[in-house]
C-alpha cells in the first residue's frame, strides 16, 4: 500500500509538472511572438523616420514667400552683409569652430542616422590618424542586412568607444544582440559583418566584399567631416592632415552592396 501511495503521488506530481511546463511554454511563445512584432514596428518606424527627416529637410526651401517675406528676407540680407563686413576675420574663424549642439541630434545624413557625434581625444593618438577622426562616444544607426539572413532587414547601432585607451569599434545588430560585432578598426568590424553574410550564403563562389567600415559607420559622410573640423579639439590632432576627397561617398551608397541593402539583395540574386 506504501509504494502505492507513493506511485500515486509521484503521478500527480509529474502530472502539476507537465501542465506548468505547458503553460510556461504557451507563455513564452506569447513573449515570442510580442517581441517580434515590436522589433517589426520599432524597424518600420526607423525607416519612417529616416524618410521623412530627409524628406522635411528637402521640403523647407520650396515653400512659397509672400511678397512681404521677400522684403522682409531682403532686408535681413542686406544688413547681415554689412553687419559681417565690420567683424574681424579672427573672430569669424572663431565663431566657425564652435563644437555643434546635441539640438541637432539626431541627424538625418542620406542612409544613416547620427545620434551622437561623440568627443574628440586629441591627446590619445590611436582615436585619429591621417585621414579620420575617430570620435569617443560616437553613435548611429543603419539599417541593413541580417547577417543571418541577408534577405531580411536589420538595424544596426553602430558605436566607437574607448577599450583602455584603445579604440573599439561595435556593430550591434537590433534583433540579435548576442552577435555583436567589434573590432580596434572599423574595416575589422565591417569585414567581420560581411564575412558572416557570406557565410550565411549558399552559393560561397562569388567575389568576396570588401570592408568600407569608417563609411558604414558614416564617418565618411561630408555633414559628419564638417562637424568634426568645426571642433577646435582637432588641432590638437598631431597625425590627422585632413581628409580626403576620396573619403566623401556617400552619393555612391546605393550602388554598393557592402552599404546599400537593397543592392546587396541584387549582388545575391
Amino acid at each position: 500500500m506504501d509504494y502505492k501511495q507513493k506511485y500515486a503521488r509521484l503521478k500527480h506530481r509529474v502530472k502539476n509538472y507537465v501542465l506548468e511546463n505547458t503553460s510556461i511554454i504557451d507563455e513564452v511563445c506569447l513573449l515570442q511572438a510580442e517581441l517580434a512584432a515590436a522589433r517589426s514596428e520599432r524597424l518600420y518606424l526607423i525607416e519612417k523616420l529616416m524618410f521623412y527627416e530627409g524628406l522635411d529637410k528637402s521640403a523647407i526651401g520650396q515653400i512659397p514667400l509672400s511678397n512681404d517675406s521677400r522684403e522682409l528676407t531682403h532686408k535681413y540680407t542686406g544688413e547681415k552683409q554689412i553687419m559681417a563686413k565690420k567683424i574681424n576675420k579672427h573672430k569669424i574663424k572663431e565663431i566657425s569652430k564652435v563644437p555643434p549642439k546635441t539640438s541637432m541630434f539626431p541627424l538625418k545624413l542620406h542612409n544613416i542616422l547620427i545620434h551622437t557625434l561623440g568627443e574628440i581625444l586629441p591627446a590619445n593618438p590611436n582615436f585619429h590618424t591621417s585621414q579620420w577622426i575617430y570620435p569617443v562616444g560616437y553613435v548611429a544607426t543603419r539599417i541593413y542586412a541580417h547577417p543571418r539572413d541577408p534577405r531580411k532587414k536589420c538595424v544596426f547601432t553602430c558605436k566607437i568607444l574607448n577599450n583602455a585607451g584603445v579604440p573599439q569599434f561595435q556593430l550591434i545588430p537590433d534583433n540579435d544582440l548576442d552577435g555583436v560585432f567589434f573590432g580596434e578598426t572599423a574595416n575589422i568590424c565591417h569585414q567581420e559583418l560581411l564575412n558572416s553574410i557570406q557565410g550565411s550564403m549558399k552559393d560561397t563562389s562569388r567575389v568576396s566584399l570588401q570592408a568600407k567600415g569608417e563609411s558604414f559607420f558614416g564617418l565618411s559622410n561630408s555633414r559628419v567631416q564638417s562637424l568634426l573640423l568645426s571642433d577646435p579639439r582637432i588641432e590638437q590632432c598631431v597625425k590627422f592632415k585632413g581628409y580626403s576627397n576620396d573619403n566623401i561617398n556617400e552619393m555612391y551608397e546605393n550602388t554598393d552592396p557592402t552599404l546599400s541593402f537593397a543592392e546587396l539583395q541584387i549582388y545575391l540574386t
